[in-house]
């Protein structure tokens, strides 16, 4: 639970300290982005596997399809893209801490969510080492 409370305390200070008049052409590009991966990953996850904790639902089935081909944990990199567009618009100092805090955070609640998929998903560990984590590249 510790890691939803950090993630969503990251994104909203994010939020609340964007920049509108600083967002340029990149930033619009990364939330264009951030929009399209996360879209693509709702629908390839089905919303009955959805869960912002991390846990596994009793039904949870193990999705290796669509964009998930690719990258093993898509929301997120929808979320770091959309919060990497809302830095750049706020370079202070603490927007880029509360970016790094955000991406540390992703990498141990996707760690301890890789953790309970290999404990239930027997194929997990070849999946794991074909797809990328938070870009379409192999490994872990």
């Amino acid at each position: 639970m510790i890691y939803v409370v950090i993630q969503f305390s990251c994104i909203i200070y994010l939020i609340f300290n964007i920049q509108p008049n600083q967002l340029d052409w990149l930033e619009y590009f990364l939330l264009s982005m951030a929009v399209i991966i996360g879209s693509i990953a709702v629908i390839n996850m089905k919303f009955n596997n959805l869960n912002i904790i991390p846990t596994l639902k009793d039904n949870h089935q193990l999705r290796t399809h669509g964009i998930y081909k690719f990258i093993r944990h898509p929301m997120y990199t929808s979320v770091l893209l959309s919060c990497l567009a809302l830095v750049l618009s706020n370079p202070h100092w603490i927007a880029q801490l509360v970016m790094t805090v955000l991406l540390i955070n992703l990498i141990l609640k996707s760690n301890f969510e890789e953790k309970l998929l290999l404990k239930r998903f027997k194929g997990y560990s070849k999946y794991r080492q074909k797809t990328g984590r938070f870009l379409p590249f192999k490994g872990y």
